[in-house]
């Protein structure tokens, strides 16, 4: 979506819409950062060796996962973002039942 959004825009209008700083560093490519530009890293993964707590935090996660493609959604009526957005966030909602039926299932077992 990205790489469609910025096709052939001038520099000038990368600039205009905010996007000096990363067309400075990195042209038209994309490299993933947070809204604010804080770039992707991996310390943001968690394991706690605790799988009820490591599954309860992936499924906050994709919640949390969830509520961003809807912020985004909420920022467009552009069909072609609408459908990729709203696919995405679907695939949030999917992961966060798997994560809590595999959890749900572990606490049975624990019992």
């Amino acid at each position: 979506m990205i790489s469609q959004l910025v096709k052939g825009a001038t520099v000038e209008e990368l600039v205009a819409n905010g996007l000096g700083p990363h067309f400075t560093q990195h042209d038209h490519a994309l490299f993933p950062t947070d809204a604010s530009g804080v770039p992707f890293t991996t310390a943001y993964i968690e394991a706690s060796g605790d799988y009820i707590a490591d599954l309860e935090s992936n499924m906050a996660a994709e919640q949390r996962a969830r509520a961003t493609y809807e912020h985004l959604m909420d920022l467009t009526n552009d069909p072609d973002l609408l459908g990729p957005l709203s696919f995405l966030r679907q695939r949030e909602v999917i992961h966060y039942q798997r994560f809590k039926e595999l959890r749900n299932y572990y606490l049975e077992k624990k019992v």
